[in-house]
């Protein structure tokens, strides 16, 4: 007998099986941190998951299931891609409006990823404007991206990179980047060969190695912005469903109450624009909540999301209308008090620090202070600039300014003594001014002859290295080395010159680019020759990803034989078009002639159900063409021979008379 094996009970439950994506579930990075991923940095990650260049996972996967936000194809998913730059407008897949809301919820679809819209500005959409929220190129800390080696893998476009107000990088407190070290151009914020770390125009690594962190003191204000972004976009998981414009305003009216109106609260942006965010349904931009929030002392995360406490009583009532804001005793105290100085303060000023908009209720209140205060203030203003400035309080600041290497400005130094006009440098301290003017002359004409050696240097060097390595260096930066703020200088004194280094860095950069057309271009050209139908020229660069006067100056003779091609083809195909329409017009003269009907136009684009043209010219010339063609006589010699008849058609009871062009009026 066998051994009997006893099984266990059969499980009915059914398991849990999670449901299939149609994409990669790909894991956004620094979700709930301020270091977290963009949007559009995400879709280039998701389309090299995949071994896709991202224009091709754009156009046949995703763009293909956008419906259109708005125009006559709004709510409408187009059966024909158009043929409008989608890329110079794709940094708004990272902002706060109806776009970027359809593209996050198709990627949650076909990625089954959760809460991708916290890869944008949309958790923020009710409360921050999306007016000069979101800069149109891209930007980058080559720093965050690191080394090739190391970090090619785990690159990817932070979120924060993408804010207009945002311009360093608060974790290693250096400016972000927007034109590649080594092309030297722009990019898009998406492009159809994105990749994250590399140029997408000439797919060099855009990162290096950090050298530390270094805290400029220019760049703290712009440090402190960036951080405050940053902490508004790693609370995006954590937001309570009670923050919104309401509780922004109901904190703005706050800090204007305590203030005392309006016209008394200073938060460095105008009163109206104050207005506007207390009174009406005006959502407030990115640059003006953070000039609010300096100008408060409160965090920008706490301004938008928390109820700020004041002190403030809910039964306090606002008295900013009053027209007696200030005790009588008050005013009359200070202006006893400026009436007493050495010399006395202007009325304007007296007015500001009372909390006075102007001076008429200064006027009104104590005319006669008033008038004493203005006429003493002017009696001293008098009287102190009648005294004369020593000579040797001048000699000596003259001598001064000359023992020094650098350029003297005889403005400041006039600034500094108390003097107005040069005459009395002029008749007193003729030498020093003369002296002063040569130091001057000399260090200018040195700075001249340095720059003219600089340029030459450039143009040499140029010429010297026609790979462009190193690079050809502008003529600001030039003016830069030799200290000038700006070209200027360079470009009057030495036209020429400039002019020839401009050429120089113009045509290095010209062979640097022509050196790295690849044999790629002229393939895909060469296969768009022999596609039918024939592509045009601008569908060819955009599968290029490339720009169409640089493949046209590199392959001439592709680019004309396809530009060629495509107008034959295109000439065929309406030459084609007419011609079919012409033998639905000549079966519809056939047809209504039969019918004992005079066939006119409208009558002849009745009976056509679907017209491909509705030229009047152009129909009546084919109708013209089929009458002559079936012998139709002209309308006034059918007329009478169908009046002979006894039965006349009713749509030709009216009388009609022929136009020129073939068309019968009645």
């Amino acid at each position: 007998m066998h051994d009997t094996e006893v099984y266990g009970a059969w499980e009915q439950s059914r398991p849990n099986v999670t449901r299939r994506s149609y994409l990669y579930p790909l894991t956004p990075f620094g979700v709930g941190t301020a270091a977290v991923e963009s949007l559009t940095g995400y879709i280039s990650r998701l389309a090299a998951a995949h071994a896709l260049e991202t224009g091709v996972l754009i156009r046949h996967e995703l763009r293909s299931r956008i419906p259109c936000t708005r125009g006559v194809w709004a709510g409408r998913v187009r059966e024909v891609l158009p043929e409008y730059p989608f890329y110079m407008g794709a940094h708004t897949l990272n902002g706060v409006g109806a776009r970027a809301q359809l593209w996050v919820s198709l990627l949650d679809q076909l990625t089954c990823v959760p809460r991708l819209d916290l890869l944008t500005a949309l958790p923020w959409a009710s409360t921050i404007s999306c007016v000069h929220l979101l800069r149109p190129s891209r930007a980058w800390c080559p720093a965050c991206y690191g080394d090739e080696l190391s970090s090619a893998d785990s690159a990817y476009e932070r979120l924060l990179w993408a804010f207009h107000i945002v311009t360093v990088c608060p974790v290693h407190r250096l400016p972000l980047e927007s034109n590649c070290p080594f092309c030297g151009r722009g990019q898009y914020v998406l492009a159809y060969r994105s990749r994250p770390g590399y140029c997408s125009r000439c797919y060099r690594w855009l990162g290096r190695a950090s050298a530390g962190t270094c805290l400029h003191s220019e760049l703290t204000e712009q440090i402190g912005v960036a951080e405050m972004v940053g902490v508004l976009l790693a609370a995006g998981p954590t937001l309570s469903a009670h923050f919104g414009l309401d509780l922004f305003r109901e904190n703005v009216r706050g800090f204007v109450r305590d203030a005392g109106g309006y016209h008394r609260f200073h938060a460095g942006i105008s009163h109206l624009q104050v207005r506007n965010w207390v009174r009406r349904t005006v959502i407030p931009r990115m640059h003006s909540l953070v000039t609010f929030s300096h100008s408060q002392n409160v965090s920008l995360i706490r301004l938008v999301t928390e109820r700020i406490d004041r002190g403030n009583k809910p039964d306090q009532k606002c008295v900013w209308n009053a027209h007696y804001r200030v005790a009588a005793s008050v005013v009359e105290a200070a202006l006893q008090a400026a009436l007493q100085a050495a010399i006395p303060p202007s009325l304007p000023e007296i007015a500001n620090q009372l909390g006075y908009r102007s001076v008429a209720s200064l006027k009104f209140r104590y005319p006669a202070l008033c008038r004493e205060i203005v006429s003493r203030r002017r009696a001293q203003m008098r009287v102190s600039n009648k005294a004369p400035v020593p000579r040797e309080r001048i000699e000596k600041a003259l001598l001064e300014e000359l023992s020094k290497p650098g350029f003297t400005d005889v403005r400041v130094v006039m600034a500094s003594v108390g003097l107005r006009s040069t005459s009395r440098l002029d008749k007193d301290f003729r030498d020093l001014r003369l002296a002063i003017a040569a130091k001057n002359a000399t260090i200018k004409r040195r700075r001249l002859e340095a720059s003219r050696a600089a340029l030459i240097a450039a143009i040499e060097a140029a010429g010297a290295t026609p790979c462009n390595d190193p690079p050809v260096p502008t003529v600001t930066e030039v003016a830069q080395r030799m200290g000038f703020a700006t070209a200027e200088p360079l470009t009057s004194q030495f036209p020429e010159l400039t002019t020839e280094l401009q050429a120089c860095r113009r045509r290095a950069t010209q062979g640097k680019h022509r050196h790295r057309a690849s044999e790629r271009v002229r393939q895909r050209l060469t296969e768009a020759l022999r596609e039918f139908p024939p592509p045009s020229c601008a569908a060819v660069v955009r599968s290029l990803a490339g720009h169409w006067t640089q493949i046209r100056e590199d392959f001439p003779d592709l680019w004309r034989s396809l530009r060629q091609r495509h107008a034959e083809y295109v000439r065929e195909v309406h030459r084609t078009k007419r011609e079919a329409f012409a033998g639905e017009v000549y079966s519809a003269v056939t047809e209504l002639h039969r019918q004992g009907i005079y066939p006119i136009v409208p009558l002849v684009l009745a009976a056509i159900p679907h017209p491909q043209f509705h030229s009047r010219n152009m129909v009546a010339k084919a109708v013209g063409l089929a009458r002559r063609e079936l012998s139709i006589k002209p309308y006034e010699a059918f007329r009478g021979q169908r009046s002979s008849g006894t039965a006349v058609n009713c749509c030709t009871n009216a009388t009609f008379a022929e136009t020129p062009n073939g068309v019968a009026r009645p």
